[in-house]
């Protein structure tokens, strides 16, 4: 059998001239490896970048379509320093018991407007912040936001203070003075356009 397979290349290669080209020799498959045999292992690069490429695609996209679902749609102000500036705010408060204080000083609810318009003619671009005690009523907190919008327009934040409990003060007949927290540690608040 084996002299018939080198009669066979022998004719062949009898066959071809010098200008043709002998056929490549064909191998057996094999399910082992001869490590006598030296033979170029190669691993095909470009598939595994085009994979990885499709992979990364497909996550960014994914990310971009989660954050816009979260997202907001907010106009930012533009400014030419990264340092933000604190805006002037004309904090308003009410206590546990319903009692309105501007600026720490005590005001009824049909003085809030006046000082409202005054202190908007005199910082077209400040913020008003009411801080609202926990023991305070949603109607209450709804009035004085209603009158801060009407005269004030949206410039307008909501935030707590603390209530007479967690200020020391057990005696609940007694109003607590409200905590006016320093503006210069409070969080950043939205700068709304003009």
């Amino acid at each position: 059998m084996n002299s018939d397979r080198q009669d066979q290349s022998l004719k062949k290669k009898r066959k071809y001239s010098k200008h043709n080209a002998a056929p490549a020799p064909i191998r057996r498959f094999r399910l082992w490896q001869d490590e006598t045999q030296s033979s170029d292992l190669r691993i095909e690069l470009l598939p595994l970048i085009d994979v990885i490429f499709c992979i990364l695609t497909f996550f960014l996209l994914a990310a971009v379509n989660f954050t816009r679902q979260q997202a907001i749609s907010l106009n930012l102000p533009q400014a030419k320093t990264g340092t933000p500036q604190m805006r002037d705010m004309l904090i308003v408060t009410i206590d546990d018991i319903g009692q309105l204080y501007v600026e720490k000083q005590l005001v009824t609810r049909s003085l809030l407007s006046a000082h409202i318009e005054e202190y908007n003619e005199n910082n077209p671009n400040g913020l008003m912040v009411l801080y609202a005690a926990q023991n305070s009523t949603y109607r209450e907190v709804v009035e004085v936001l209603d009158i801060l919008r009407e005269v004030g327009g949206d410039r307008v934040a909501l935030a707590t203070i603390p209530t007479a409990t967690e200020n020391g003060n057990s005696d609940s007949t007694t109003p607590s003075m409200p905590q006016i927290p320093d503006p210069e540690n409070l969080p950043g608040l939205p700068n709304p356009s003009p």
